[in-house]
């Protein structure tokens, strides 16, 4: 066995005894005996046999100290010296001082960033105040001894790490061999004073940014390097975007480490809120994307009656016929059909606009292609239509015809047979229920809906919503936030 490893086997052993000898004397906290407990648990009890479980029960048996280790539960700190809040103050920061300097022997055995770490975190804990105004007098000195002690352990631990700070350098992110295909951009919250290094490797071409994302201000640019070692001296605390884009497609390796100027970084860090906010065109880091403004064709839902043929022996039809006037620049219609056979209105009529607009606020910045130009079928339209399908009724339905030439439309009225007539047989609907639906509108100024109640009995009532589509340039930025 190598010298660092037996050191590091005795400094365990030692560190589980002296927590065993902590408990025998009453001096152990809560944070102590789970620790104890965890380590003769697993593999160190296997290590230390007998001897352990020896010394844990007698810490279990015939204690006269402060307190019990508790197995089960009894973790209070006690003192008889000072009132109940004030002892099990004391306790946790005694606990928090043992820590402490089990960390630092630690850390001077394995010299490691991650040791060095909790150290730093440790040491913004190290902490004890007390109120001695109900403590006799021993209580009065016990409290004053720990709380010296425990800013010298502090003021001893901030003036280690200030020596080995400046020799150090700590991890912010790692990515090897990632293929990236656009922009793609890496947030790091970093404290004024710090010192940034980043390694870069790429068989491609890759144009990297450093950008103060607070300030909205580009540090630095690197066009075309195929490696790259450099630093920047962080002047100011804000969240920092790293930024690569390829030319094409490209494979890439990053590496990013910080190193601090003070103790007090290491445990002031922030988590990075990322949010998508609408913007203008001109603005820092704006993205163009080809969204779509929508507009009802109709102030209020268009209403029809679909008589039973039964029914319309005695007066009335039972097919309608309802036109829809295309907009300028309109390449879709989206529509909503709510078919009843009461014919009472229900609260959701009227607000299919609102709700595709709500719907669509939702998911434009979800990667998904807005406008699919050369598809038939568009990936935002589904997400939009599939969430704001109107109630359904068993009972409720009928036929939905699509026609595009007026005089087709105009036979269907008259009473020809569907079979005998021209009509989009890809969007018309046969005994559908109510629903919702798409229709392109490529080269059209009018599309006809003809509906039709075949039913013999009942009779349907029909609330129709369009809504036109317009493709619409948006503009969109990441908007970063340190918490």
């Amino acid at each position: 066995m190598s010298i660092s490893k037996t050191r590091s086997a005795l400094y365990k052993t030692a560190r589980i005894l002296g927590d065993v000898d902590a408990v025998r004397k009453g001096k152990a906290g809560k944070r102590v005996k789970n620790r104890l407990l965890g380590k003769l648990t697993g593999k160190l009890l296997k290590k230390l046999g007998m001897v352990a479980v020896v010394l844990l029960l007698g810490a279990c048996g015939g204690q006269s100290g402060q307190n019990k280790l508790g197995l089960f539960g009894d973790s209070e700190y006690k003192n008889p010296h000072m009132p109940a809040a004030e002892a099990q103050l004391y306790g946790e920061a005694q606990e928090r001082l043992s820590d402490a300097d089990a960390l630092m022997q630690s850390y001077a055995v394995s010299k490691s960033e991650e040791r060095l770490a909790e150290l730093a975190k440790l040491c913004g804990e190290l902490e004890y105040t007390y109120d001695g105004s109900e403590m006799d007098a021993e209580g009065r000195r016990e409290s004053m001894l720990l709380q010296a002690r425990t800013d010298s352990m502090r003021t001893a631990i901030e003036t280690m790490l200030g020596g080995e700070l400046e020799h150090m350098k700590f991890p912010c992110l790692s990515q090897s061999d990632l293929l990236i295909e656009k922009a793609t951009t890496w947030p790091v919250y970093l404290q004024k004073g710090t010192q940034l290094y980043y390694t870069f490797a790429t068989g491609g071409n890759v144009t990297m940014r450093i950008i103060n994302a607070d300030a909205r201000q580009i540090l630095k640019t690197y066009v075309g390097k195929k490696q790259l070692r450099d630093s920047l001296a962080i002047k100011n605390s804000a969240v920092y975007l790293l930024e690569l884009t390829p030319k094409g497609t490209a494979y890439i390796d990053l590496d990013v480490s910080q190193r601090y100027s003070d103790v007090r970084q290491m445990h002031e860090k922030k988590n990075i809120r990322v949010d998508t906010v609408d913007c203008s065109a001109g603005d820092f880091m704006a993205v163009k994307l080809q969204g779509i403004e929508t507009k009802s064709l109709f102030e209020e839902p268009r209403k029809a009656t679909l008589r039973s043929v039964g029914k319309a022996f005695f007066g009335g039809s039972s097919r309608a016929v309802i036109t829809l006037n295309v907009p300028r620049g309109c390449t879709d219609l989206l529509y909503s059909l709510r078919i009843s056979t009461n014919e009472g209105s229900v609260s959701s009529d009227g607000e299919f606009g609102d709700r595709v607009t709500k719907s669509y606020k939702k998911v434009k910045f979800l990667g998904l292609p807005l406008y699919e130009t050369n598809k038939s079928h568009s990936n935002l339209f589904r997400e939009l239509l599939y969430g704001n399908v109107p109630a359904r009724e068993e009972e409720a339905y009928c036929n939905v015809y699509v026609f595009t030439n007026q005089a087709e439309a105009k036979k269907f009225q008259d009473g020809q047979a569907p079979a005998n007539l021209k009509y989009n047989i890809d969007l018309s609907l046969m005994g559908t229920q109510s629903c919702n639906g798409r229709i392109p509108t490529k080269g059209l100024t009018k599309v006809y809906l003809g509906f039709d109640n075949e039913r013999f009995r009942y009779s349907n009532y029909l609330w129709l919503e369009v809504l036109s589509v317009t493709p619409k340039a948006e503009y969109y930025r990441v908007k970063y936030t340190a918490e």
